[in-house]
């Protein structure tokens, strides 16, 4: 027997032979952690192994999902409902263990505690069997040695070889070689007592029985479905081909061969399964990376508002469910795989709750200028300086409106405070208007009565006198005060009729506008900001001019000499003449102004 050869095809059962695992997807994480507690309860711990990592990668999925859900949630009430006020201090809290996470880890460290001691156990029946085995190698090399019968020999030894066979596993470092010396000193006692032809004979046939129904429950493996199964049976089936005596010479090769013939086909199969699977699982981690990759890709996004991130969180969990609708793959390939999910979420999700953080920072300091625009209002909302305090509140409103923007469940409280400010001291104002109106009521209808007396007044022989008359009217407008807002028009009302009774007069153009721009001052008295307009409108005029003047000054220097130009030299001259004593009248305005 070429004992290499079965030596390469041969190897050692798995003293951790596992289960078939049940679908524990749908429990929830509490139900998981009873799971756990139910295996832990198994005689041999290394046979749940695999089922109880699958939990453990099942559990922290679906706390992780449970966890972003709250994430999200709180991201949420940042925008949607969280109240600040001026007192209001945001505090980062470090967030503790999940309490079902704490509650899991203490199950899983029991699981492992007892699958240590399980191993520690069997450590010490290995080392023990070990001992066991070679005591027997011992005794079959001292059979060699007896006197006895042949048959009583023989007996012994078939003892010996029932007590090999029930004798349990050594450690993994010791099997070949412990079996190598077992089955090289059971060719030695066969070759040393010399059996007697028909003893042996019956032996053989007896052991090539036994070996051809090892063959035969080798080749019903080949329609076995599950390639575990199958695989763990072969194993099974080669250590008891050991266990077994040897057969007659001539057998031996020939018998070899056809079970390792059938081994190699048993062990093509799985390893064309494996091969395929690693192909399949290799399409499925570049899918399950493409997808990572998608993800990272989100947080490359400008994303600078809470609508774009619940978009972009949509997206992620599309694609997080697609990359779990690939499937699970290989232990190895499965975690890589993971990993790779876990730092692309990790970075989406730094990068959300960063925007979420800074946007809370946004919102307070938001709310705090509100506030405070709202407190300056507050300290206004008596003042009866109803002209200045009105502007200053004006510029707050328009602050109020030009602020960034908060939620309203949050800047409501505050936009009250500031409009019921506001709203204190603007009726305050009317009514104190109001008041006024009442009392500037006699001033109008004075106003009313003198406009009679101008609308009456008629020119006369004597222009000096008539224009000292006007002069009396328009002094003692002057002294009857104020009228009320809704009535001021008049005014105008009056300056307008007075000016064209000047009209009335006859006099020249220039007299005459210089008494109707006196009018017309005389209509701004007491009128700061009026007067001021009219100062830059008289002195942007004078500027124009002047800017004229240099421009016709700057043509009349590309005229040349010569009876063709002088025409048209001397109709700019007379348009700088013209501008130049626009510029004195106006002059003359500004100085009656002051």
């Amino acid at each position: 027997m070429n004992q290499n050869n079965e030596q390469e095809l041969t190897e050692e059962v798995s003293i951790n032979k596992e289960t078939k695992t049940s679908n524990n997807s749908n429990l929830s994480l509490e139900e998981l952690i009873i799971r756990v507690d139910e295996l832990s309860e198994n005689i041999n711990p290394y046979s749940v192994s695999k089922e109880i990592e699958e939990i453990k990668s099942l559990f922290y999925s679906k706390l992780k999902t449970e966890q972003k859900e709250e994430g999200a949630q709180i991201a949420d009430e940042i925008v949607d409902v969280v109240e600040l006020s001026e007192n209001t201090e945001v505090k980062e809290v470090k967030k503790p263990l999940h309490p079902l996470e704490v509650k899991f880890k203490q199950s899983f460290g029991n699981y492992k505690k007892i699958k240590f001691e399980y191993r520690k156990q069997r450590e010490e029946e290995e080392k023990k069997n070990l001992k066991t085995k070679q005591q027997i190698i011992a005794d079959i090399d001292k059979l060699t040695q007896e006197d006895e019968s042949i048959k009583k020999t023989f007996e012994h030894f078939r003892i010996l070889q029932e007590q090999w066979r029930n004798t349990g596993h050594v450690p993994q470092t010791e099997n070949n070689n412990l079996w190598q010396s077992y089955h090289h000193h059971v060719e030695l006692f066969y070759d040393f007592i010399k059996l007697n032809n028909d003893l042996r004979d019956l032996d053989f046939k007896r052991n090539l029985e036994e070996k051809t129904a090892i063959i035969e429950k080798a080749e019903a493996l080949l329609d076995e479905k599950s390639l575990n199964t199958m695989h763990d049976s072969l194993q099974e089936l080669h250590e008891h081909w050991k266990n077994v005596g040897p057969v007659e010479r001539e057998q031996r090769e020939i018998i070899w061969e056809k079970f390792q013939e059938i081994s190699r086909k048993l062990n093509k199969k799985r390893n064309d399964y494996f091969t395929k699977r690693k192909e399949i699982d290799a399409d499925k981690l570049a899918k399950k990376d493409a997808i990572c990759q998608k993800i990272i890709d989100l947080t490359k996004k400008n994303s600078t508002s809470h609508s774009k991130w619940q978009s972009l969180t949509n997206q992620c969990n599309d694609l997080e469910k697609e990359w779990k609708g690939i499937g699970r793959l290989a232990k190895t390939d499965n975690k890589t795989a993971w990993n790779n999910l876990r730092t692309a979420l990790n970075e989406f999700y730094n990068k959300k709750n960063a925007f979420y953080k800074e946007k809370k920072e946004e919102v307070k300091e938001t709310l705090n200028t509100k506030i405070a625009i709202a407190e300056k209002a507050e300290a206004l909302q008596n003042s009866t300086d109803w002209q200045g305090t009105g502007n200053t509140l004006i510029k707050l409103q328009e602050e109020w409106k030009n602020s960034s923007f908060a939620p309203a469940k949050q800047s409501n409280e505050i936009w009250k405070r500031f409009r019921t400010a506001c709203d204190n001291f603007f009726n305050a104002r009317k009514a104190h208007y109001k008041e006024l109106d009442k009392e500037k009521e006699g001033a109008y209808t004075e106003k009313a009565n003198l406009m009679k007396e101008v609308e009456i007044f008629k020119a006369s022989s004597d222009t000096k006198e008539d224009i000292k008359k006007l002069k009396e009217f328009s002094s003692k407008w002057k002294t009857l005060g104020h009228v009320p807002r809704n009535k001021i028009k008049i005014n105008d009302q009056f300056f307008t009729l007075l000016n064209s009774k000047f009209e009335d007069l006859g006099l020249s153009k220039k007299a005459l506008a210089n008494e109707q721009y006196k009018n017309k001052i005389r209509s701004l008295k007491g009128n700061d900001k009026a007067v001021e307009g009219e100062q830059r409108f008289l002195r942007g005029k004078i500027d124009t001019l002047i800017k004229d003047i240099s421009q016709y000054e700057n043509n009349i220097s590309f005229f040349g000499h010569g009876k063709g130009t002088e025409p048209l030299k001397k109709q700019v001259e007379q348009q700088i003449e013209k501008a130049k004593k626009e510029i004195e009248e106006l002059k003359s305005k500004l100085q009656m102004l002051k």
